[in-house]
């Protein structure tokens, strides 16, 4: 390789130098440069819609808080487990795990769940038991479903 480089002239090194820092930019930009910029609008479109998302659960969430003080129905205990689990399966929703702690919360949590089914199970519990969670975590998988986890208060008999 080294009689190779030598045996060229000074113009001939200058050009391969030059094609190679060429393909060494486009390589960069093929394999770093365009993948980051991908995940950065990929990023921005998933902050738009999580944003938009937050928005229209916490007007609903209001909406349904003035319904509750109103005398919207309240369903706890035992009951609001197994009207849950019921209100789940109605949905095609399999619940995966379902306890309750030491205060009392019954936590339910879904494993390849829908979104749009998991929200709506999720308000149908709220409109028809007065179910709302205390607490809630959702993790999206790698298949386009989710894990999710509600905590909701009353549980106690």
């Amino acid at each position: 390789m080294n009689d190779f480089w030598l045996a060229r002239s000074a113009r001939e090194r200058l050009l391969i130098l030059m094609a190679a820092l060429l393909v060494t930019a486009l390589l960069l930009n093929v394999l770093l440069v365009r993948p980051l910029r991908t995940a950065r609008q990929n990023a921005e479109l998933s902050l738009a819609v999580a944003s938009r998302t937050l928005d229209a659960v916490s007007a609903a969430r209001a909406n349904v808080g003035t319904e509750q003080a109103t005398g919207g129905p309240v369903v706890s205990g035992e009951d609001l487990r197994a009207r849950l689990v019921d209100l789940a399966s109605q949905r095609g929703l399999a619940v995966s795990r379902l306890q309750s702690n030491e205060r009392g919360a019954i936590i339910v949590q879904f494993d390849q769940a829908s979104v749009q089914t998991l929200f709506a199970w999720l308000e149908a519990a709220e409109r028809q038991l007065g179910a709302e969670p205390a607490q809630a975590s959702i993790f999206a998988d790698t298949s386009g479903t989710v894990r999710a986890s509600f905590e909701f208060r009353g549980g106690a008999s």
